[in-house]
């Protein structure tokens, strides 16, 4: 039945590019404990500002603190996470505060992509505890067939 779940999925080889792409997700966060903490202010800001008419000098803060948010946040990450939350930084003219509306978009596109790390995060952690759950048990499998008893389950 394994057997069958592996060629449907693209076999063994594709479980282990699968598990190695999330293992590298996991390792591209340096600070994880930081970056929790940074991305549950942005998500309590955004939930702020949607609840609230901002006037300029809000925005502008707000527009600073998403500024302050966004470098906490590469020191957090491996290269790769870094540049690519730079490339999803859009542009807001710098002769005026940005709207209300811009605001709102800047600070959901960050916590949108703070939840996609975590996510990653998650499955990697998972498939880690797969991983380790099959080699506990295939350990004691090989104990089992050495000592000549049955394995328990």
């Amino acid at each position: 039945m394994a057997k069958i779940r592996e060629s449907r999925r693209g076999g063994r080889g594709h479980a282990v590019r699968r598990q190695e792409a999330l293992m590298a997700e996991i390792e591209q966060v340096q600070e994880p404990a930081h970056l929790i903490r940074v991305g549950t202010m942005v998500h309590q800001l955004l939930t702020e500002a949607r609840g609230m008419p901002l006037d300029e000098s809000a925005r502008e803060r707000l527009l600073r603190i998403h500024s302050l948010a966004i470098e906490e946040i590469a020191r957090s990450v491996a290269p790769e996470l870094r540049d690519e939350l730079a490339r999803l930084r859009p542009d807001i003219p710098g002769d005026r505060p940005p709207t209300q509306a811009e605001i709102r978009i800047l600070h959901g596109q960050l916590v949108g992509w703070l939840e996609g790390v975590f996510q990653g995060i998650q499955a990697g952690l998972s498939l880690q505890q797969a991983a380790a759950r099959q080699e506990l048990l295939g350990l004691r499998r090989a104990g089992h067939r050495e000592s000549g008893r049955a394995p328990h389950h």
